[in-house]
């Protein structure tokens, strides 16, 4: 199969075995004149012609309508094939879990490389071209021989089904494992997006998203039914207290209606009792009038006795300014007693020392004579000091004897006028 140190090949891979290592010269697809084939769908690979690309020279391959998967013996480029399918569909490199750059794809000493993939479309196959160069990892591409630019191929892979990226639809053999490693949940999602129509994995979205809204209206409700269950219980333990609080309400606006009647019912009490003091007021003027025509004799009496008093306490009154007059003389005489008996008391000290003087005789012989003449004027003083002092006496017995006599007279005044008083007092409390 190797010519001159170049690998060509042309391949039929489809549901006949013995046309599966066939070679040809044939450059275009069964039913490329655009002419519909029995048993294919929109989007099915018809051609896939690579140039310089991973272990290819040159080769044609011709999918059947029925393909699913590419076996073979290691090195007869399966993964070559799986790669051109992906890249020439504007797969992504992570996609194939190989080189991330795209260079690496053209095979090694060559420049650039091509992939052309023939789709089935039932107004006519589309034909994509992809040329890679190595140098700068660019592309070139070409939609039915026209150049564009990835983001176009993109969306015409997209319109026609086609998923490179979900391993339910596209599985190369380096994400095996990872395809074995997911779960049922990302199996069920890959596979809506590879056999069901677009909308189903919106709906799927939408209904998970709506199942999540749900768990969070479930958690909310669960909260707020928690939430109500402690406040019923918090409102059963406050009930108590509420009702004190409404109890006590009702009570404060009793209380409150109550302060604002006091006002009214203070005004009616004061005014009644104040009618009752008017009334009291003119039985009390009814009453004093005929007290006063009543009492008017006994009045005039009682005014006549007072005109008779009045000479006697003005005497009363002389009488008392009179012993005041006696009391301050016997205070003057008192005290003038007093002098004398301080001089008495003198000339007995005196005496004592001439007792004591009389013991020293020889001393004072001289002196005697002298002494005698001193002795008899202080006896003459003496004596006339006792004149003094019975004059005093008279005098002290004649004022207390004047005042005696005055208090004699006028504990008789008094007595005179406290009967005169009860008299009237009597007389007072029988007209009563």
């Amino acid at each position: 199969m190797a010519e001159a140190g170049k690998k060509r090949r042309i391949s039929h891979a489809n549901s006949n075995p013995a046309r599966s290592n066939s070679v040809t010269n044939r450059q275009t697809a069964p039913g490329a004149d655009g002419t519909a084939e029995e048993g294919r769908m929109e989007g099915s690979i018809l051609r896939i012609t690579l140039k310089n690309f991973l272990t290819y020279d040159y080769t044609e391959v011709y999918p059947g309508p029925n393909l699913n998967m590419i076996v073979g013996a290691n090195g007869t480029g399966k993964s070559s094939i799986v790669c051109a399918i992906c890249l020439g569909l504007a797969g992504k490199t992570a996609v194939l879990g190989r080189g991330d750059k795209v260079g690496l794809y053209v095979k090694r000493g060559c420049r650039k490389g091509s992939i052309e993939i023939e789709l089935y479309k039932h107004d006519g196959n589309l034909v994509v071209n992809r040329e890679i160069h190595m140098e700068n990892n660019q592309s070139l591409w070409m939609m039915n021989g026209k150049q564009c630019n990835q983001k176009a191929v993109e969306e015409a892979v997209k319109n026609l089904h086609i998923q490179v990226s979900n391993l339910c639809q596209f599985l190369p053999q380096e994400k095996v494992g990872e395809f074995a490693k997911m779960s049922k949940i990302e199996l069920l999602e890959a596979t809506e997006k590879s056999v069901g129509p677009p909308e189903m994995y919106e709906y799927h979205c939408e209904l998970k998203n709506f199942r999540n809204r749900e768990r969070e209206l479930e958690n909310i409700l669960k909260e707020k039914a928690n939430f109500l269950d402690k406040a019923k219980q918090r409102n059963e333990r406050n009930k108590h207290d509420v009702n004190r609080y409404y109890e006590m309400k009702r009570h404060l606006d009793v209380i409150e209606l109550l302060e604002k009647k006091k006002p009214l019912l203070e005004y009616e009490t004061t005014r009644k009792e104040l009618e009752g003091v008017k009334k009291e007021r003119e039985e009390a003027k009814k009453q004093l009038l005929a007290l006063k025509h009543t009492q008017a004799p006994m009045m005039r009496k009682i005014q006549q006795i007072d005109e008779q008093l009045k000479p006697i306490e003005t005497q009363l009154k002389t009488c008392r300014s009179k012993l005041r007059e006696i009391d301050e003389q016997l205070k003057a005489l008192q005290n003038e007693t007093g002098a004398l008996d301080r001089s008495e008391n003198e000339m007995l000290a005196e005496k004592k020392k001439l007792s004591e003087q009389k013991g020293k005789k020889r001393q004072l012989e001289q002196k005697i004579s002298a002494k005698q003449d001193s002795l008899r004027q202080m006896e003459q003083s003496v004596v006339n000091l006792q004149d003094i002092e019975e004059e005093t006496q008279k005098k002290i017995a004649s004022v207390n004897s004047q005042k005696v006599a005055i208090v004699t007279a006028f504990m008789t005044q008094m007595k005179v006028r406290i009967n005169k008083l009860r008299i009237s007092d009597l007389c007072v409390t029988a007209l009563h």
